[in-house]
């Protein structure tokens, strides 16, 4: 389904429920779709049509959301700019999508070649990238409530280009379709059961990022939820809110958890709402993973990819459970298989490059189809991740295949040694990278954070 038709039903039909809270800021579904219409208005009269690029260079925030919505419904092709990159990034990125206007402040958008000494610096505007066109406060433009009359569109148009980060060259733009999106967020709803409006989310993550635009807020634009959405990382806000606001979904990395679980009072906190909670990148330590049963709460281990719109495998509350290594079984709309360097579907136990196919794959990499050819066997896509089946066939992630160390001889994974590290009691985050060795080619080296770890515990002797 094409999104902006999840947008329309939920106005009319949870007009008055909420939809986003950011700070001490909250709009309800029919205030949404007034903003978003008067944006996609004015868009619309400023020559945008559907296919066309708009970008979003702001950090998390109620116009991020809007700005988000109104490109759904004008059928432009929504890019999210990280406002963290600096400027040969973001311009790059912005000629790769060749995007017409961005919505961003003074503050952010001379990160594009741009200059505006006309406005106070957060001030969101709507800037245009071809000459002729002044910029327009977004305060004013809302302010003017244009109407807008929703298309009917197709599913197989780009919703999204949503850029990878590259360790060389330009970060590539996987083309998300709404199709691919759609099916997606069909597999979260199942895998997780979650039930509509009923749902509260609560988002963490850069809304610039995948998981922030896909995993959140279009499960939020599917299910008519509401979603607290933060301006930072602050661990101890989101404990406060997961407690007080009946947070229902949540995911973020394992450090994140572990920052929750040392807030003051969790203890004693009442975390029977939260039903949904995920974490990815690596498993969730088990004695975290135990603080958290306790309450009620089972840390899921999905594994995703941008090119996948994000999760693609979880598993279920039991697996993970039981076992917090395992990324469970694919989701319904996609296949994973495991396989070796000769192509062949890997034994359980043996590592091999993670292969994808199915519908919630991206359409290729936006304006570079020699990168999208390279990125494919036929129907499936190489995810460059490293795993192995465990005995019931779920899929274990190992590492990334270009982070593969090779001392004297013997592949090392770095993850499995972070996963290793974070099994010590006291350790909270680690980095493991390569060395130069004359005597081994490589040796592992890590960085270990753990406030609460002790010399003379016998601690880095385990470490080695």
């Amino acid at each position: 389904m094409h999104f902006n038709r999840y947008v329309s039903f939920w106005s009319r039909r949870r007009g008055d429920a909420l939809a986003i809270a950011c700070n001490d800021e909250r709009i309800s579904w029919r205030e949404l779709d007034r903003a978003s219409a008067a944006l996609a208005g004015y868009l619309q009269e400023q020559g945008l049509q559907r296919g066309d690029r708009f970008g979003c260079l702001l950090g998390n925030g109620i116009p991020w959301v809007v700005a988000y919505v109104a490109s759904l419904r004008l059928g432009t092709i929504f890019v999210p700019l990280n406002s963290m990159f600096g400027r040969f990034e973001l311009e790059q990125i912005v000629a790769d999508a060749e995007c017409s206007a961005v919505l961003s402040c003074p503050a952010q958008v001379s990160k594009l070649g741009l200059t505006d000494d006309s406005a106070p610096q957060e001030r969101p505007r709507v800037y245009f990238l071809k000459a002729g066109t002044a910029p327009a406060d977004y305060a004013d433009i809302l302010a003017a409530g244009r109407a807008f009359s929703d298309p009917i569109l197709p599913d197989d148009d780009v919703m999204a280009i949503c850029y990878t980060s590259g360790t060389t060259g330009v970060p590539k733009g996987a083309a998300l379709t709404h199709r691919a999106v759609d099916a997606a967020m069909q597999g979260l709803v199942l895998n997780f059961g979650l039930r509509g409006g009923e749902e509260r989310l609560l988002i963490l993550a850069p809304l610039a990022f995948t998981g922030g635009v896909i995993s959140n807020l279009a499960v939020m634009i599917v299910l008519g939820a509401g979603a607290f959405v933060e301006t930072t990382v602050d661990p101890a806000r989101a404990y406060k809110l997961l407690t007080e606001e009946g947070i229902t979904y949540f995911g973020g990395v394992p450090a994140l958890w572990e920052r929750i679980a040392m807030a003051p009072g969790f203890e004693t906190a009442d975390l029977s709402s939260l039903r949904a909670a995920f974490t990815g990148g690596a498993p969730v330590p088990k004695p975290l993973l135990e603080k958290f049963l306790a309450k009620g709460v089972t840390i899921r281990q999905q594994y995703g990819f941008t090119e996948g719109c994000a999760g693609v495998s979880s598993p279920d509350a039991a697996t993970a459970a039981a076992d917090p290594g395992s990324c469970g079984q694919p989701l319904p709309g996609i296949e994973l298989e495991i396989r070796n360097d000769a192509g062949q579907r890997t034994a359980p136990g043996e590592v091999g490059e993670v292969h994808a196919r199915g519908l919630q794959l991206m359409q290729g990499y936006w304006n570079k189809p020699e990168a999208t050819r390279e990125s494919f066997d036929g129907e499936w896509y190489r995810t460059g991740d490293l795993g192995h089946y465990g005995e019931a066939g779920d899929i274990r992630i190992v590492d990334r295949k270009k982070n593969m160390l090779i001392s004297g001889g013997v592949n090392i994974y770095p993850a499995e040694v972070e996963r290793a590290l974070a099994q010590i009691p006291g350790v909270v985050e680690t980095l493991v990278l390569g060395l130069p060795s004359e005597r081994w080619g490589q040796e592992v080296a890590a960085i270990v954070y753990g406030p609460s770890i002790t010399d003379g515990s016998g601690v880095l002797e385990r470490a080695r």
